[in-house]
């Protein structure tokens, strides 16, 4: 009797919590449709901590491989590469301009160091008459004016050494300043180009998402270096995405069936299959407040529909909550 009593008494406890369970809706979340293989593009990295977009190709258009699918702004970096052409034309003129000044003065003193040569060729001519032939004091003269000539010689020649030193001094620094100058063109012309983005295979484009308010990208938004701006997804390998709260997440189990529901396809769904559940949850700002596990849905068969990624997607749970 007190066997039948205990039992009965836990029935009654467990009622409110069956009925509880039975009484919860059916598990609805919204997902995106998604490609396992893209080809990305993503905002460049510029000296700005920002860079606006400035044009996009039309989203759903077919790219072909080679043509411009973003462009963003590179007002800033032509205006710094037309200023550094200024200053490459400044200092190529510069180093032609000290050339030619310093190879005039390296002239000059190759004539003066040939002309002290050739006057000391004269004093030591007159140097070399024996004393007997003159006066004393021409003797000396002459020896004196020798010694003279040959300190003139050792002069010019230091000078011309001078000259010639100056000259490869001044073109040296001349030339590693234009290499600089071309180096920072080099790169500059480089960031320039990385700012138009082509495409590398054909398929069509999608538009990316800002990370902060979820809206999609769009012609004059600013952006920060590594957004995704747009991609172009392959369309054999695709599979929807959703995040679910955590408070939910007991309520569902890898391999469990779904259906999809896509918005472009209200009276159309498609079985598939929850593929995965994240191990960790994440912060969702566009989302709300909480943490939100990442759910990947793959399709039981292959769809007959024409999807593109982006679509969005009702996911249901049927037998959830039942």
């Amino acid at each position: 009797m007190s066997r039948l009593a205990a039992l009965l008494l836990l029935f009654v406890s467990m009622s409110p919590l069956a009925s509880q369970a039975s009484s919860l809706p059916p598990l609805l979340l919204s997902g995106e449709l998604r490609a396992e293989k893209s080809q990305p593009f993503f905002s460049p990295t510029t000296d700005n901590w920002r860079v606006e977009v400035q044009w996009l190709m039309p989203e759903g258009q077919v790219a072909q491989p080679g043509e411009i699918v973003a462009v963003f702004d590179g007002g800033a970096i032509q205006g710094e590469i037309d200023s550094e052409m200024v200053v490459l034309e400044t200092a190529e003129e510069k180093l032609d301009k000290d050339e030619s000044a310093f190879a005039e003065e390296v002239l000059q003193k190759t004539y003066a160091l040939r002309r002290a040569e050739l006057l000391l060729k004269k004093a030591a001519i007159d140097a070399a008459v024996p004393s007997q032939y003159l006066s004393a004091y021409e003797y000396e003269s002459y020896q004196v004016a020798k010694k003279q000539a040959e300190s003139a010689v050792r002069k010019a020649s230091k000078e011309l050494e001078q000259a010639e030193l100056t000259r490869e001094v001044a073109a040296k620094k001349q030339r590693v300043k234009i290499a600089t100058t071309k180096a920072s063109l080099e790169y500059k012309r480089a960031q320039l180009e990385s700012m138009s983005l082509r495409a590398e295979r054909a398929g069509p484009v999608l538009y990316g998402k800002h990370p902060w308010s979820g809206e999609r990208v769009f012609v004059g938004m600013t952006a920060q270096p590594g957004w995704l701006i747009a991609e172009i997804p392959s369309l054999s390998d695709l599979y929807v995405e959703a995040w679910l709260h955590e408070i939910d997440v007991d309520r569902v189990l890898r391999g469990q069936d779904a259906e999809l529901v896509f918005d472009a396809y209200l009276e159309r769904s498609l079985p598939a299959r929850l593929a995965d559940i994240a191990t960790q949850p994440q912060k969702r700002q566009e989302m709300g407040p909480g943490l939100y596990y990442r759910l990947v849905f793959k399709f039981i068969e292959k769809p007959e529909l024409e999807l593109l990624p982006g679509m969005g997607a009702r996911i249901e749970f049927p037998e959830v909550g039942k």
